[in-house]
């Protein structure tokens, strides 16, 4: 290898490894250690310019009693299949990140080639993924929503009737530029504006809005095998549903990120959310013992823990506005506080102090 002595390793190392490693399999039974293992996520996503964003943690075998550790101090390479290697420099807490343009003399980002991720941590230890293939994604045609009520438990544990907003995808399996059906994970969000409520008390009366985007469905991931469907296309496939609220009331977006990826990251992602329908949390007890596409390359029995995945996305959009549904929607907060009253949440006056809200509206809100 030309570029670092470190990444010096045969072919047959190379195939032994990825014949290991594509396996996911699922073990609930497994005892919890008190081992100290790594923890790897890491996404290629091919764009203009493509990005690759790795975490890697030290955990105690995902037994759900300790913090993960962040590690700083990995050497972090992406390769493809010609051998060619670009470091991945850290950049927060146990976080690396690399931005790659489409005229990159290190390592280009193709359609149809297949990339690893390498990482050497300062104990002398190699870890590994297995080489994934960037394939290409189909181009989703449509969401859609409907709602339904249904008895549901309040936060005071009361049985209740509760709305539920539930949202479909239509979308060919087949991509433009390919010829096989398409292996497909939904990653969504959902943005709301929130309206301060107006102070009485004041004597020039201020109020402004919010928008907050909030990730959906983090734990339990939403995945399609379009290999395993006689259909061409999905029509109506539902992908996730929400209970109606005051999220509703001034508007909301949910903005879905359909993504190509592998048969052996679809068995994955698909491990983590039998072990989430399960347990409730994937770091919940009993543990799910899930081994993802990593491994140590001196020691095929260490338990690695997470995915690497190279991907390609299209991104689709739908605004449900409040106008369009015929049910009462309360606010959060009272749209006026008279003087001298403290509001029921002092996020009323200030809705900056919700979770990852702006005051800057996005660019597609066009309301």
């Amino acid at each position: 290898m030309k570029l670092f002595t470190k990444l010096s390793y045969s072919l047959g190392t190379l195939l032994l490894l990825g014949l290991g490693s594509c396996l996911s399999e699922i073990d609930l039974a497994a005892p919890p250690t008190t081992a100290n293992n790594l923890a790897i996520t890491a996404t290629l996503l091919k764009s203009s310019p493509s990005t690759l964003n790795v975490t890697v943690n030290q955990v105690d075998n995902f037994s759900g009693f300790s913090t993960p550790i962040p590690v700083n101090d990995a050497q972090v390479f992406l390769l493809n299949e010609q051998g060619e290697g670009i470091s991945v420099p850290l950049q927060f807490e146990g976080i690396y990140r690399l931005s790659i343009p489409a005229n990159s003399s290190s390592i280009s980002i193709e359609e149809g080639q297949s990339y690893q991720l390498q990482i050497n941590t300062v104990e002398g230890k190699t870890y590994t993924s297995s080489f994934e293939k960037l394939n290409p994604v189909p181009k989703a045609s449509g969401l859609s929503y409907e709602l339904e009520t249904r008895e549901d438990i309040n936060d005071n544990e009361d049985i209740v009737d509760q709305t539920f907003i539930r949202f479909f995808i239509n979308t060919p399996l087949t991509a433009e530029s390919g010829d096989n059906k398409a292996v497909l994970k939904w990653d969504m969000t959902g943005t709301y504006r929130f309206v301060e409520s107006l102070d009485e008390g004041q004597n020039i009366p201020t109020q402004k809005s919010c928008y907050v985007s909030e990730i959906l469905q983090r734990e339990r991931p939403v995945v399609f095998n379009g290999n395993a469907s006689p259909r061409p296309v999905l029509e109506k496939q539902f992908i996730i549903e929400e209970k109606l609220n005051y999220r509703f009331v001034t508007g909301y977006y949910l903005t879905v990120r359909q993504q190509s990826i592998s048969e052996e990251a679809f068995e994955y992602w698909e491990s983590i959310r039998k072990v989430v329908d399960i347990s409730g949390n994937f770091f919940e007890a009993p543990p799910g013992k899930i081994r993802g596409n990593f491994s140590n390359s001196a020691d095929a029995e260490e338990d690695v823990f997470g995915y690497f995945s190279a991907i390609q996305e299209d991104t689709i959009r739908l605004f449900v506005s409040p106008r369009d549904i015929d049910q009462v929607i309360l606010p959060l907060c009272p749209g006026v506080v008279p003087a001298g009253q403290e509001p029921p949440r002092f996020i009323c006056f200030e809705c900056l102090l919700i979770s990852n809200s702006s005051s800057q509206k996005p660019d597609y809100w066009i309301q």
